[in-house]
């Protein structure tokens, strides 16, 4: 049995510092950007470079002005990409690239390099078109069509399908047995707002216990995982669904602060929770947040309560089975790879070019060679 405790998640931080149906170009194809499969244009992707100003900044500025989405716009899980989407830093359709996530995160909450290029990767692979390189932020997308030869599924899915990217224990969506899973809920946010009344710090300007603290992540966070361990007889809560969940509240913590005062009051949360639209006279923070300093956040709001990762089955608590790769870090990073699709593993060509691109920018926070832990998930998962 694996409890996660602070010292799981510190050794990992600590390290982050230092299939059928093979798919290639088609006979008309001529590689590199252009070549077309199945009726796809490819597009190549590529990392781009380090932004040149991290610096404390006013977000957003004049030419990104709040736009509410419409009809056809995709908006998904994940209040910062659907607040970067409303005010323009992706793209308002909600249908955005690798670069376009990488380059959005960083200007509007000055994310890190390697943690945004990590984050990007794994929504391109998991829930994106690596072949055109685009992903829909929100659910299924006609601009984003399934892989050539739907190797991973009839569907794209989006970053709103359940299980790669999303996942249960999330703080203001139901677990997907239980309700929405995809779209914020206003019972689960009035419970946020409960701890932040019991937990939270006090403002000159919003008042007592309006200030969201540490005190008031460990104790919702520990709080959403008992609810639904009780309630959802499907819960699955992996070692790394685990992480990444915490990471999501120590991105609260860390990332939708304003950067004058590094506060966020229930006004801030509210603006990026329920309007998803950046504060009045918001900030972002004055340094890159990266894989450390997020890690770091994490261990402290999963100290408060150590969980162990596993499964509801039928109702009952299962915990996982170690992994035993020799390191924390090492065995979030393999559970990543047990559900991406195998059969990335078997493409050739230009897509096989943009797969392996995408796969390095993931593992390089984690140290890991992408060349040896590869996919091994159940193609359209």
């Amino acid at each position: 049995m694996l409890t996660i405790t602070p010292a799981f998640i510190l050794a990992a931080s600590a390290f982050l510092r230092a299939a059928a149906n093979p798919v290639g170009p088609t006979s008309t194809s001529k590689g590199g950007s252009g070549s077309s499969t199945d009726g796809q244009k490819f597009v190549l992707i590529t990392v781009p470079p380090f932004p040149t100003d991290t610096s404390l900044k006013v977000i957003p500025d004049a030419s990104h002005p709040f736009v509410a989405p419409g009809p056809g716009d995709k908006r998904g899980p994940c209040p910062g990409l659907n607040t970067l989407a409303n005010h323009g830093y992706l793209p308002h359709n909600g249908i955005a690239s690798f670069e376009q996530l990488i380059e959005g995160v960083e200007e509007g909450y000055n994310m890190e390099h390697d943690l945004a290029s990590a984050l990007s990767a794994l929504a391109i692979l998991g829930r994106g078109n690596a072949f055109i390189n685009q992903v829909s932020i929100g659910g299924v997308s006609e601009l984003v069509p399934p892989l050539p030869g739907k190797i991973d599924g009839k569907t794209a899915g989006g970053l709103a399908k359940h299980g790669r990217f999303e996942g249960d224990v999330s703080q203001t969506r139901h677990d997907i047995g239980e309700g929405d899973y995809q779209n914020f809920q206003d019972d689960l946010y009035d419970q946020f707002l409960t701890y932040v009344g019991r937990f939270g710090g006090d403002s000159p300007t919003t008042g007592n216990a309006s200030v969201v603290t540490l005190p008031v992540l460990q104790e919702y966070k520990y709080h959403r995982f008992l609810s639904e361990q009780a309630s959802d007889p499907n819960l699955e809560f992996s070692i790394a669904r685990m992480i990444i969940s915490y990471d999501e509240a120590a991105f609260v913590l860390n990332f939708f602060p304003n950067g004058t005062d590094n506060v966020i009051d229930t006004t801030i949360l509210g603006s990026f929770f329920r309007n998803q639209t950046f504060p009045y006279n918001w900030h972002r923070r004055s340094d890159p947040g990266n894989f450390t300093f997020i890690q770091d956040a994490a261990a402290e709001i999963l100290g408060a309560h150590p969980l162990v990762p596993g499964t509801n089955k039928n109702g009952v608590w299962t915990p996982d089975a170690p992994l035993n790769t020799g390191s924390t870090f090492t065995d979030v990073h393999l559970n990543i790879m047990q559900n991406l699709a195998s059969s990335l593993n078997d493409v050739t060509g230009d897509l096989k070019t943009n797969v392996e691109t995408l796969l390095a920018a993931l593992a390089k926070p984690f140290g890991v060679d992408p060349l040896k832990v590869r996919p091994q998930g159940t193609p359209g998962q």
